[in-house]
């Protein structure tokens, strides 16, 4: 088969994942297009990253000119959160199918329209949750599957990571309400969506959030409790505060008949993998650990597009965890437990929150 002609949209960090997973899947995928309202990014962007392969590249300042390539069939969006949603209903206005960065939106209600649209237009939407893919998770999801927890009782994710102030001067959309959020939206977000994926739906959250470190608007501590239909509870705690470097991540799992625990910088550590009914693969899944990788995940959209299914990513899919962010920023601006799903809620609604804190402040 032909390779997939993919457009990629923001040149800045995240981009250069996109573009090595990109050239290491170079039969199945070929780079025709780089945009970038910053043409300096672009020029970086292609010293850094060698894409003299591509012989048909073209680069754009412009987004609508990008979009009206022909020739592109999968747009990558690797911008600023708050363009996402205008830029996949662009995309998908100009029957392109679309992978984003996460989060896929800063408002439950446009999630749901793009998600909506793209499923009206039989366009692939898929969001850039590659840690899905992992070996490892697949194994956790794989013994959720075959029942092997038992009843759960709860499960826990801890992101604690160190942000330097550059990384915020970076990009100064970064920590902001209007155009990000913090730790919760920002980095949390990957293993929320793990707990999710693997626990089942929410249907309340109490979370509680602060900034302790950086100069930005949102929290770069949060904290939260979750309760799943199934009656278990998940535990969240996140952070960019750590002092000097990462830390940790972790996953961990606890149901009647066994439990496991990942950690490591990258979930790339099983501290636990112990059931009450042993079976013998076992003894090799502590040692199928992947790094996290967007390859995978482009695989996995490729062969949707080529046979018209939907990617373990698809954005549909991903809809609970983003909401289950959301969620948790409503119960800090409002200081009570919320129920899902929620209505309507965006993260312009916590400027209020922002709001408060400097008049509380300025009481004391």
């Amino acid at each position: 088969m032909k390779p997939i002609k993919v457009g990629l949209i923001g040149c800045g960090k995240i981009a250069e994942q996109h573009a090595k997973s990109m050239i290491e899947l170079e039969e199945e995928i070929e780079l025709v297009a780089l945009c970038d309202i910053n043409e300096e990014k672009i020029n970086t962007f292609l010293k850094k990253i060698d894409l003299s392969r591509y012989t048909n590249l073209s680069t754009y300042t412009d987004a609508r000119r990008f979009l009206q390539n022909d020739g592109i069939e999968l747009v990558v969006i690797a911008t600023s959160t708050d363009s996402h949603i205008p830029l996949i209903r662009q995309a998908l206005q100009a029957k392109k199918h679309v992978l984003v960065e996460k989060p896929l939106a800063l408002s439950i209600e446009e999630a749901r329209s793009v998600v909506e649209e793209a499923n009206r237009l039989g366009c692939v939407l898929a969001v850039s949750l590659q840690t899905r893919y992992l070996t490892q998770i697949q194994a956790i999801k794989k013994a959720m599957s075959d029942d092997r927890f038992g009843g759960l009782l709860y499960g826990v994710v801890t992101v604690r990571w160190n942000r330097t102030a550059d990384y915020y001067k970076a990009s100064p959309w970064r920590g902001t309400w209007e155009k990000d959020g913090g730790v919760l939206m920002n980095q949390c977000i990957h293993y929320i969506d793990l707990l999710q994926w693997v626990m089942g739906p929410v249907v309340s959250v109490y979370g509680k959030g602060g900034t302790f470190v950086h100069p930005i608007e949102a929290e770069d501590v949060g904290v939260a409790i979750l309760h799943y239909a199934n009656g278990s509870f998940g535990i969240v705690e996140g952070t960019t505060g750590i002092f000097n470097q990462n830390l940790q991540t972790s996953l961990s799992l606890f149901g009647e008949k066994g439990y496991v625990s990942l950690e490591g910088e990258r979930l790339n550590n099983f501290k636990h993998w112990n059931f009450k009914a042993k079976r013998p693969e076992d003894k090799n899944v502590i040692n199928q650990i992947a790094a996290i990788s967007h390859t995978p995940l482009y695989e996995d959209i490729i062969h949707s597009i080529r046979h018209g299914t939907k990617p373990l990513v698809s954005a549909d899919t991903t809809l609970g965890s983003l909401e289950t962010v959301l969620a948790i920023y409503k119960s800090m601006l409002e200081k009570k437990s919320i129920t899902l799903p929620l209505q309507q809620f965006s993260t312009k609604e916590m400027i209020n929150y922002q709001l408060k804190k400097k008049r509380g402040k300025s009481n004391e």
